[in-house]
């Protein structure tokens, strides 16, 4: 079937989409290749790092006008709520609205057996993975709901299936998954859908922190831990950001009747997902 979608003349913001591996840049680029005009965010230290993140945004934007789109980058801390507020000022500022949110920043420093997790790294997992979504989408709603837009959480399978030594992890990313449902279901009314990606194992850095973490459980190398993750994913393959990027693309799209759904994007991996 050849691909309809279009977001020609929308605008969309998407937050953590400065790690060039990163599914935040993938999405940013898909969405610029389906019309959108594209404000790209992640955060950007003050101090250490700062410099290195700074690139990683013009890079994204730089990738996306490479695709024939229109881009522009800011600095968003998702914590911060000034910092929020002025990304979704300058999505409107610079391209004259908001019609598409996603909300793909997220953190996996909770990641770890329940005992082990300290409760800063609960906090902060938190106050990314939860808090930072829903404070976007509030602010972000007096814009959405002008011409019927669309916001696309960036959850995981971590957040529909359990599994042991994913900690704060997994809760946060169940808590994403129930932030999808419930604004689906208040903000329908009001010409707003929302929906859900869940990505399995994706190549991407979180991924392979994922490999060396089963490694490490096993004993195994990185080569053993990875091929026997590919063999009990049934397409037989690592997703790509890609994978998850054309997923999200199909959920911003208007007009569409899909909403307060969590799209699994994993191969066929996790069972009780399709």
């Amino acid at each position: 079937m050849e691909n309809t979608t279009s977001l020609q003349g929308r605008v969309a913001l998407v937050t953590g989409a400065g790690q060039e591996r990163g599914i935040g840049a993938a999405a940013a680029e898909h969405l610029a290749r389906a019309g959108a005009s594209v404000v790209v965010s992640d955060l950007v230290p003050t101090g250490a790092g700062g410099e290195e993140a700074q690139a990683g945004l013009e890079a994204t934007v730089a990738r996306v006008r490479a695709a024939g789109g229109r881009a522009t980058e800011v600095a968003l801390d998702v914590t911060d709520t000034a910092q929020i507020e002025a990304a979704v000022e300058a999505a409107v500022s610079t391209f004259g609205g908001l019609d598409v949110l996603v909300n793909n920043a997220g953190t996996g420093i909770g990641v770890g057996e329940f005992t082990e997790v300290t409760d800063d790294r609960w906090e902060l997992s938190w106050l990314i993975n939860v808090m930072g979504p829903m404070r976007l989408s509030r602010a972000a709603l007096p814009h959405l709901e002008k011409q019927g837009g669309s916001i696309v959480n960036v959850a995981s399978t971590a957040g529909v299936a359990a599994e042991a030594g994913y900690g704060a992890y997994t809760v946060t990313k169940h808590a994403a998954v129930g932030l999808t449902r419930l604004l689906a279901a208040e903000l329908g009314p009001r010409g707003i859908r929302v929906n859900a990606v869940a990505p399995g194992m994706i190549h991407t850095d979180l991924g392979a922190a994922e490999l060396e973490l089963v490694a490490a459980s096993t004993g195994a190398t990185i080569e053993d831990a990875t091929r026997s993750v590919v063999e009990s994913i049934p397409v037989r393959r690592l997703g790509t950001p890609d994978d998850v990027a054309t997923a999200i693309t199909w959920l911003a799209q208007p007009g569409s009747y899909v909403s307060g759904a969590v799209v699994p994007v994993t191969g066929a991996m996790v069972a009780g997902l399709n």
